[in-house]
C-alpha cells in the first residue's frame, strides 16, 4: 500500500492495482477536534471494491434521499500512509 506520483497527481497503489486520488488537510475539519486530520478521497467517486478490505472506507450516501457522496478514508498519524500523505501536503 503506497502513494505515489507528483503532489499535483497522486495514485494509491494496492496489490498492484491503482487509483487516482485527491488529499485534503491536514487540519480545518469543522466537524473533528484532531487537527492532524487528512481526508483521502478517489477521484472517480468511489474506491475500487478490492481496496475495501485494506482501508477503513466511510461513505454518507443515502439512496432514499437522493443524497450520494464520494468515498473517503480519514489518515490520522497512526494510519501506516499518513507520513506518505504528509509529504505531498506540505
Amino acid at each position: 500500500m503506497r502513494i505515489s506520483g507528483p503532489c499535483n497527481n497522486l495514485f494509491l497503489t494496492i496489490r498492484k492495482k491503482r487509483v487516482g486520488i485527491l488529499l485534503s488537510g491536514p487540519g480545518g475539519w469543522i466537524d473533528q477536534l484532531d487537527p492532524d486530520l487528512i481526508k483521502m478521497r478517489p477521484k472517480e467517486k468511489y474506491f475500487p471494491i478490492e481496496f475495501h478490505a485494506f482501508l477503513d472506507i466511510e461513505n454518507n450516501s443515502n439512496q432514499l434521499e437522493y443524497y450520494f457522496e464520494a468515498d473517503t478514508v480519514r489518515l490520522l498519524p497512526s494510519h501506516p500512509l499518513y507520513e506518505q500523505a504528509l509529504r505531498c501536503q506540505e
